[in-house]
């Protein structure tokens, strides 16, 4: 701890500082808060080590201990404007930290009124109003600081909580704000899909691809197949006389893994099986590892096949554990998802989903 020691200009001659390396960072941390301790018996308690324990305190989850430690720094008549407003900052994440959201926003409003705007005020604000439920403020929040993405995001949410069809003003505002949101497109998608306006989902998908890329485009094109746990679309929740003019919008846009994929499943979904194996090809001559794809032919291939009872049931035991594998991969972290998802609950990453190509890792 020699960088705290130089920090804090503590003398050489306390051997009692020295303690053995901790073997992981919960004991680093306990180390830490040991110094830091020491620290504030020895120099008074200045406010930069209390704030630094307080931190602490919260990354442990000891809420309670930093709360307790900010409200004392604040009662302190040596206080400037400057370490006010960090104090009331970090109090309110402490709040925050632990669901006391009324307080959380008393608190950061007592920092903005103390210190005026900053970056990360500006931002735990936004979270704040995110966590809270408060979707449309949270946009408005974002929307203000330059994050068009986020703030279509939370437009996307508040335009589908509390109401039984989704609010399509906010949606068209969402996609104005940020052409490329895959939620956007796909909640107007889904509302169209409800009312079985079919040419207006085909139109919507088509300007949706060429939105959001076709890297993302089997987000929208999800809805399109109805889903078993295991993970293999029994059927299309699109009508077959609509099932050309699809193809022909995917055929428009560039070619991707995904989108010819589910081209695939949708000819197979309604028994147009020598067409689906087709484009299940294509997508191997991009990627011959694309697992899915390989699992659709093998599928497709078995009727064809002479098999042993035995053998037959060994095969389809294998491909029943092959289609319970999560679909969806963060293209960031490897976190592994059954559904969609737009921000990696990982690494909080936006729209780095994409669609899993192997099958190893399955444990992630």
């Amino acid at each position: 701890m020699q960088w705290l020691r130089s920090l804090l200009g503590l003398r050489d001659d306390h051997a009692d500082l020295f303690s053995p390396v901790p073997p992981n960072p919960a004991l680093d941390a306990l180390a830490a808060i040991d110094d830091l301790s020491r620290a504030m018996r020895n120099h008074h308690g200045a406010i930069e080590i209390c704030s630094a324990l307080g931190n602490l305190y919260r990354m442990r989850g000891e809420l309670d201990r930093a709360i307790q430690m900010r409200s004392s720094l604040l009662q302190r008549a040596d206080l400037g404007r400057e370490d006010q407003s960090r104090i009331y900052f970090e109090l309110g994440r402490d709040y925050s930290r632990a669901g006391i959201l009324d307080r959380a926003q008393e608190a950061l409003r007592k920092c903005r009124d103390i210190g005026g705007d900053n970056p990360a005020l500006e931002l735990e604000l936004a979270l704040l109003h995110a966590k809270g439920g408060d979707f449309l403020a949270a946009s408005r929040q974002y929307r203000k600081m330059g994050l068009d993405l986020q703030a279509a995001h939370y437009l996307v949410r508040a335009a589908t909580t509390g109401t039984e069809a989704a609010d399509q003003g906010l949606l068209a505002e969402a996609r104005e704000i940020y052409p490329a949101s895959p939620e956007a497109w796909l909640e107007g998608i889904m509302f169209q899909i409800s009312r079985e306006s079919w040419d207006d989902v085909i139109a919507l998908l088509d300007q949706g691809l060429g939105s959001v890329g076709t890297h993302l485009g089997f987000v929208l094109l999800d809805p399109l197949l109805d889903y078993e746990d295991s993970g293999v679309p029994v059927k299309a929740i699109l009508p077959a006389a609509h099932l050309d003019a699809l193809l022909a919008v995917i055929d428009r846009h560039p070619p991707e893994l995904a989108p010819l994929h589910y081209a695939g499943c949708l000819l197979r979904a309604h028994g147009r099986v020598e067409e689906a194996k087709t484009w299940q090809e294509k997508t191997l001559l991009m990627s011959p590892a694309f697992w899915p794809a390989r699992l659709e032919l093998l599928t497709m291939s078995l009727p064809e096949q002479q098999m042993t009872p035995v053998f037959e049931f060994q095969l389809e035991f294998l491909l029943r554990r092959a289609r319970e594998a999560k679909r969806f991969v963060c293209a960031r972290c490897g976190l592994k998802r059954g559904q969609i998802f737009f921000c990696c609950p990982k690494c909080m990453s936006w729209h780095s989903i994409t669609i899993r190509q192997l099958l190893s890792d399955e444990a992630s």
